[in-house]
C-alpha cells in the first residue's frame, strides 16, 4: 500500500467512526427516561378497559387510575328497564352511572369515585324500571 492509500483509508476510517459516534449518541439520548412529572404538568394515565354485556344491553369504556370511569351504555331490548353499569370499589361498594333507554339508544357516561375511594377495575351491567 502506497501513502495515498493510507491517508485515504485512515481518513474513511475516521469518518466512519465519527458517524457511529453521532448514530451511538442519538440512540442513547433517544433511550433516556422522560423527566418525571412534577405538579400542574399534565401526565399519563393508567387506564383499564371495561366490557359488560347482555342481550337486554351493556356498555364499555374505560377506567383511568381508579378515579375515573367513561364510556358508552346501551339499550337493546324493549323491555321497560334501562341498562346502568355498577363501577366497583377497591375494599367494597359501588357507584353506579345513570341509566340509558328507551331501546336502541345509547348514552356517554362519566362516574368520578367519591374522596378517598378508588375503583378496582371491575363492572356489572345492572336494570332499573324506566
Amino acid at each position: 500500500m502506497g501513502m495515498n492509500s493510507m491517508r485515504t483509508n485512515g481518513r474513511l476510517a475516521g469518518r466512519a467512526l465519527a458517524t457511529l459516534a453521532l448514530g451511538l449518541s442519538a440512540v442513547a439520548i433517544a433511550a433516556a427516561p422522560a423527566p418525571a412529572a412534577t405538579g400542574g404538568e399534565n401526565t399519563a394515565l393508567s387506564c383499564t378497559p371495561w366490557r359488560e354485556w347482555r342481550g337486554e344491553g351493556g356498555g364499555s369504556g374505560e377506567i383511568c387510575d381508579g378515579a375515573r370511569a367513561t364510556g358508552t351504555i346501551y339499550d337493546a331490548k324493549a323491555d321497560g328497564r334501562c341498562p346502568f353499569i355498577k363501577f366497583y370499589y377497591a375494599g367494597g361498594g359501588h357507584k353506579s352511572s345513570v341509566s340509558v333507554g328507551p331501546a336502541g339508544t345509547s348514552k356517554w357516561i362519566e362516574v368520578f369515585a367519591d374522596n378517598g375511594k378508588y375503583f378496582n377495575g371491575s363492572a356489572s351491567v345492572e336494570w332499573r324500571s324506566c
